[in-house]
């Protein structure tokens, strides 16, 4: 049997919470590095960048959620009693729906990636200076 278009919905929807699953733990390991930085720094004025660094890290985590939560319910609308739908019945709004989360995840994760690097430099910046 071909597939629906609901199971390539239902693959892509998993894939992007797998990714989320991934950035969210890579974020917990840079809040734990950002907070070594400031128990093991006594560069002055360390704390405010540091903050700075974790609160972009908390902004992209929260848009992480609601895109988790925006993609249960895509899952929740491509079944009927736990089967997947048919492709008769994806419907414009499912379509929609799918298209805009594609942009949502798609504008998160490069949000995301342009802070980890930041933080990258941020932290290596901080170790050479300590070191210096």
């Amino acid at each position: 049997m071909p597939n629906t278009i609901a199971e390539y919905y239902t693959d892509e929807l998993v894939d992007w919470n797998n990714a989320i699953v991934f950035y969210n733990n890579e974020m917990d390991e840079f809040d734990h590095k950002l907070a070594e930085v400031i128990s093991r720094n006594s560069i002055v004025g360390i704390a405010e960048k540091v903050e700075a660094h974790q609160s972009l890290l908390n902004k992209v985590s929260e848009k992480f959620y609601k895109l988790e939560m925006e993609i249960q319910q895509q899952e929740t609308a491509l079944k009927t009693d736990s089967m997947l739908i048919d492709n008769a019945s994806i419907n414009d709004t499912i379509e929609k729906r799918q298209m805009e989360l594609r942009s949502k995840i798609q504008a998160a994760e490069k949000e995301y990636i342009d802070i980890k690097f930041g933080c990258y430099n941020f932290l290596s910046d901080t170790l050479r200076k300590k070191k210096d």
